[in-house]
C-alpha cells in the first residue's frame, strides 16, 4: 500500500491536534482549571506565551498560562491577544518566573532571526 503526502500530512495533523489536547488539559490541571488572573472557572482556555509557531516552545508547560475568554482575547484592560502590552506587565507581576522565561525565549528567538544584533 503506498501513502499518499496528503494522508501523511493529515496524520501528521492528527498527531499535533492530539498533543495540543493534551498540552492544553495539562496547562488547565496545573493552574486548577481556573484563569490565573481572575479565578472565573467558565470554558477556560489555556494559553501560549510566545506563540505556538515557535515549534521548539509548543509543548513546554512553563510556557502555558489558563485565562478566561475575556483575559485570553477580549478584554480590552488586560487581555493576551487583545492587549498583550498590559497582560505582559501583569504577567512580570504576578507571576515573574514565567515572564523571565518569556523574555528570555523572545531574546534568544530575536537573536536567531538577527533581529537584535547585541545585548
Amino acid at each position: 500500500m503506498r501513502l499518499s503526502i496528503s494522508s501523511l500530512k493529515s496524520d501528521e495533523y492528527r498527531e499535533q491536534k492530539k498533543l495540543d489536547k493534551e498540552w492544553a488539559t495539562a496547562i488547565k490541571e496545573r493552574d486548577g482549571w481556573c484563569c490565573v488572573i481572575c479565578g472565573n472557572k467558565w470554558a477556560p482556555n489555556a494559553h501560549h506565551i510566545i506563540p505556538r509557531e515557535q515549534k521548539e516552545y509548543r509543548y513546554c508547560m512553563d510556557n502555558g498560562i489558563t485565562l478566561c475568554v475575556a483575559h485570553h482575547k477580549f478584554s480590552r484592560l488586560i487581555s493576551a491577544h487583545n492587549a498583550p502590552f498590559a497582560f505582559f506587565m501583569w504577567l512580570d507581576r504576578w507571576r515573574n518566573d514565567y515572564y523571565r522565561t518569556a523574555k528570555m525565549r523572545c531574546r534568544d528567538i530575536c537573536k536567531a532571526e538577527c533581529v537584535l544584533c547585541s545585548d
